[in-house]
């Protein structure tokens, strides 16, 4: 299940570490500072249930200012919420510098519930070694906290980085974030090293451009009351001074051209974020689905200039590098033929390893080693030659040995197909109404196929021939014909717009 996740960045504005980089580390909190933030974050976990159930809220980041973690009313905070039956995810940003024995039992003493404690954890080679950082890192992992850990992609600490890779264990993610004001593009050799440490390091240098449409659901909060989409929009108009949480969650507002982090890029809601992260992607813990299923138009190829060709967003193409990186299997999943699927997608071909094609009549795995095709053996189309004239069609037939698998009714893009219009056909032309058969529109096209052929199905075939559940796939799509293959895959619904 999916939900609204809140990210509280509460008051507080100082840190344990003295990294020479980072303004919070040469500000000192008085105590009179910190018992404010302390008071602000129980006056918040006090109407948190009620609130969180009212918008929606079903996850929660701390992502403070500073080190919050250190502090142990934040532990009991955590666990106070994570013990709420309709949260998902609870979670911090953190150097990792909090005692872990103590600070783990205050969490379980209050209780906190450990399946659903998400931790980001962040190296800062100034500070700390990456013997003692990994160190932590393995301990919490060996207490069944889930976790990732990561570090900004200075040039100079590649080696550093690598060495930290190496004592981590592989099932936890070492991300890098790209390091700004570096004042050039990373080099090559770079480039490569810092992506065979995170797979996912190109999403980091590719730009993302802003869409308040897909933020929807998320909401970051300060201790003062004050709300913002993200961390860099500016606030939205102030509701109150205390943190509480606005029911229902205000629309969003954004005024960027790109999303330059992140948090901003990464909690956002759309099929990448949630295929490679999962539905609270802003943990950045990755969900490795052992197969992953991609519809093509309007997904993969997006329309970014009216009048111009469908091409593959920068941002996409880097997160389909990124499974491929991490060896996931990839497939198409589309109404498309074959051979037209192959001239759209040429620059991400040979990352995938077959697909679905012609809407489930033709499936296809590792360079057709396996194949399956669902025909219409039982069709007449003789009569659809007849009828092209006076219903302003051509026909489009695609076989496989002479044997038709799929017919297209295609029109002028003008011309979209009429219900009453394909109800004359059926009418004319009897075999449409078998229930061997069946048909959608697809924009100007009348696609027909076997009754055994959809996109599901296509889901089934391919999971079965890599021993796996559809459960353990991803999926996404943005059409009428991907519902099925959404819901066998246990993705988010198709929302037609």
């Amino acid at each position: 299940m999916t939900g609204n996740t809140l990210i509280y960045r509460g008051s507080l504005k100082s840190c344990n570490y003295r990294c020479s980089y980072c303004p919070f580390s040469k500000r000192r909190t008085s105590a009179r500072e910190l018992e404010q933030d302390r008071a602000q974050w129980f006056s918040f976990l006090q109407s948190f249930p009620g609130q969180a159930a009212a918008s929606g809220i079903r996850a929660l980041l701390i992502a403070p200012y500073g080190e919050a973690l250190i502090h142990p009313w934040y532990w009991e905070g955590l666990a106070h919420i994570s013990a709420c039956q309709n949260i998902d995810a609870v979670g911090a940003q953190t150097n990792l510098s909090f005692p872990l024995e103590p600070s783990l039992s205050r969490f379980t003493e209050h209780g906190g519930i450990k399946k659903k404690l998400r931790l980001w954890a962040t190296f800062h080679p100034e500070m700390t070694t990456a013997e003692a950082f990994a160190g932590q890192c393995r301990r919490l992992f060996a207490a069944g906290i889930s976790l990732c850990a990561g570090a900004v992609g200075v040039p100079k600490h590649k080696n550093l980085i690598q060495t930290l890779r190496r004592m981590l264990p592989a099932e936890i993610y070492l991300w890098i974030n790209k390091m700004d004001g570096l004042g050039r593009p990373y080099t090559d050799e770079e480039q490569s090293a810092f992506l065979q440490i995170d797979p996912y390091f190109l999403r980091e240098l590719a730009p993302v451009p802003s869409d308040k449409a897909q933020c929807a659901g998320r909401l970051f909060l300060e201790g003062n009351g004050s709300t913002r989409t993200c961390n860099i929009s500016p606030p939205l108009p102030a509701r109150s001074k205390i943190p509480d949480i606005p029911v229902p969650l205000p629309e969003p507002s954004c005024s960027r051209r790109l999303c330059s982090c992140y948090l901003a890029y990464g909690g956002r809601d759309n099929f990448l974020n949630r295929i490679l992260f999962g539905p609270y992607p802003l943990f950045r813990i990755p969900r490795r689905p052992k197969a992953v299923f991609l519809d093509i138009e309007g997904t993969l190829l997006v329309q970014q200039n009216p009048g111009r060709p469908s091409q593959i967003p920068k941002n996409i193409l880097a997160g389909i590098k990124a499974l491929s990186f991490e060896n996931i299997p990839l497939y198409f999943a589309t109404t498309l033929p074959l051979r037209e699927a192959r001239k759209r997608c040429r620059p991400i071909w040979d990352l995938f390893s077959g697909g679905i094609f012609a809407g489930g009549a033709h499936i296809v795995q590792n360079a057709k080693t396996r194949e399956l095709y669902y025909y219409l053996d039982q069709t007449d189309l003789s009569k659809l030659s007849t009828l092209e004239q006076n219903l302003h069609f051509c026909t489009l037939t695609y076989a496989h040995q002479g044997r038709p698998y799929k017919i297209t009714l295609h029109r002028a893009r003008h011309n979209p197909w009429r219900p009453e219009e394909i109800q004359a056909l059926e009418q004319t032309i009897p075999w449409l109404r078998s229930p061997n058969i069946r048909y959608f529109t697809e924009q100007n096209c009348l696609q027909i196929l076997s009754a055994k052929a959809n996109k599901a199905a296509g889901v089934r075939t391919i999971c079965s021939w890599l021993n796996i559940s559809p459960r353990e796939a991803a999926a996404a799509g943005d059409s009428p014909e991907d519902i099925g293959m959404l819901k066998l895959c246990g993705e988010p619904p198709y929302h037609p717009e």
